[in-house]
């Protein structure tokens, strides 16, 4: 059993096995989901915020106001403590516990081990010959809005757009993932342009959507490789040739604001761009690239990419990961890889990604790209890792500890461990087999889904 409160939301946390990024600066403080873009505090952006409030003072006030606030806080559920006990529980973060219990209380894990002993007044729940395991992370969705939302065609370059101005709160588009114990996702843009714009980390189910908010910055999308003929660039070699034009026109944007800040803020401040304050948010190491990307050529290209500027880079779907997993590891980039579930006509090599990127080091999750795959197949995809020789350990971090570490949300989810989110799946047998039905699932430790209700 561990000690209640060993590990407060919040509260400072070792690195994991693969540590940060090397030489890739900490990302910087979250801010809530009112902040309006390019205000949120941060040293290497003190031009543009004074710019701001010189221009508008009494509007800026109040959004450098609201960029101070901490990342919401999930839904205070009833105070009653919730006691699962009799299972057999997967924590992601050691050994699976034989006849384990764990107890939360006001969403937040308060006890968990071997023969616990429940508080006097907890809501006991015998779960004898159940399986409990963390609520899943996809690290790759586009759910939650429309897909007609999801790429502005016909440009190509538009890293100012965010999902977050289209998620829609109606339950019809998170229900799926839910029931599938998929408690928190990655959602972004769609891939149809070179930059799509910006991701947001979400939990899929809560009273509010401002309430379900993780964290608001969930990464910058790029898309490497070829694009649909009729607009410049269609070539991998005009992409990335575009993508070093941006970055270099992004520090030479930041450069004009530090200028004018030396300057004493003389004369009329430059003029804003949305896009490229998103572009410096990675260079300074507030975000990430997000990169869709699946031939060698391209993740070679990327990492290139990343060295040049020194961004934080995680590569997504990494179809030809295999060919270059040296390059993958010695630029300590993370995968969110292969397989996807049913696109299963892939050959071995694609289908062991996971089992490689664990031998060399990599850090690796899975992923459903939904809605091409549906969340609720991710247990799958830790099923097919497995297949082609992940362990079953390795393959249950890739489903939830992994995906949490990318997003840079480790110390609230992915693992079942005091003072972290209570997020929490049972099921009715061993984890990964697809026949394994999903019964009840947990959301800041409130019941967001019961199976025998659905009956």
């Amino acid at each position: 059993m561990k000690d209640v409160g060993s590990n407060s939301r919040g509260g400072a946390r070792a690195p994991g096995p693969h540590g940060r990024h090397p030489g890739r600066p900490a990302q910087g403080p979250e801010a809530g989901p009112h902040t309006e873009q390019g205000t949120e505090p941060c040293a290497a952006r003190t031009a543009i915020r004074r710019a701001a409030t010189a221009a508008l003072a009494h509007v800026s006030l109040v959004l450098i106001a609201l960029a101070a606030a901490p990342d919401p806080a999930p839904a205070t559920p009833q105070p009653t403590p919730i006691a699962l006990v009799g299972a057999r529980i997967h924590t992601a973060a050691g050994p699976a516990i034989e006849n384990g219990a764990i107890v939360f209380q006001n969403g937040t894990i308060t006890a968990i081990g071997e023969g616990l002993v429940p508080p006097a007044d907890a809501e006991t729940v015998d779960l004898s010959g159940m399986v409990v395991m963390p609520g899943m992370l996809d690290n790759h969705s586009h759910i939650g809005a429309d897909i007609r939302d999801l790429n502005e065609f016909p440009i190509r370059f538009g890293p100012q757009h965010r999902i977050r101005d289209v998620l829609s709160p109606d339950d019809a588009f998170w229900n799926d993932a839910v029931k599938g114990g998929v408690t928190t996702i990655i959602t972004g843009p769609g891939s149809g342009e070179v930059s799509s714009g910006q991701a947001i980390v979400v939990k899929t189910w809560g009273p509010s959507l401002e309430e379900r908010i993780v964290k608001e910055r969930g990464g910058l999308k790029i898309a490497m490789g070829r694009k649909r003929p009729g607009q410049s660039p269609t070539t991998s070699m005009a992409v990335t040739a575009m993508l070093r034009a941006k970055f270099i026109e992004a520090q030479e944007y930041q450069a004009k604001w530090d200028a004018w800040e030396a300057g004493g803020r003389e004369g009329p401040a430059p003029p804003r761009d949305l896009g490229m304050e998103a572009v410096v948010r990675v260079l300074v190491g507030e975000d990430r690239i997000r990169a869709h990307v699946h031939q060698a050529h391209d993740i070679l290209s990327i990492i290139r990419l990343s060295q040049e500027f020194d961004f934080h880079l995680t590569i997504h779907h990494s179809t030809e990961a295999y060919k270059v997993a040296d390059e993958i590891a010695e630029s300590g980039t993370d995968v969110v890889g292969m397989p996807l579930f049913t696109r299963i006509a892939l050959s071995d090599e694609v289908m062991t990604t996971g089992t490689l990127m664990n031998e060399m080091g990599v850090r690796f999750t899975f992923h459903t790209d939904d809605p091409v795959v549906g969340s609720k197949w991710q247990r799958g995809n830790a099923g097919l890792g497995i297949r082609h020789g992940m362990t079953e350990q390795d393959a249950l971090e890739a489903v939830t500890i992994n995906p949490a570490a990318i997003a840079g949300i480790e110390d609230r989810v992915g693992s079942l461990e005091v003072g972290k989110d209570a997020d929490v799946v049972v099921l009715n047998g061993t984890w990964y087999e697809v026949s394994t039905l999903v019964t009840r699932v947990y959301v800041d430790g409130t019941l967001a889904y019961d199976r025998e209700e659905e009956r």
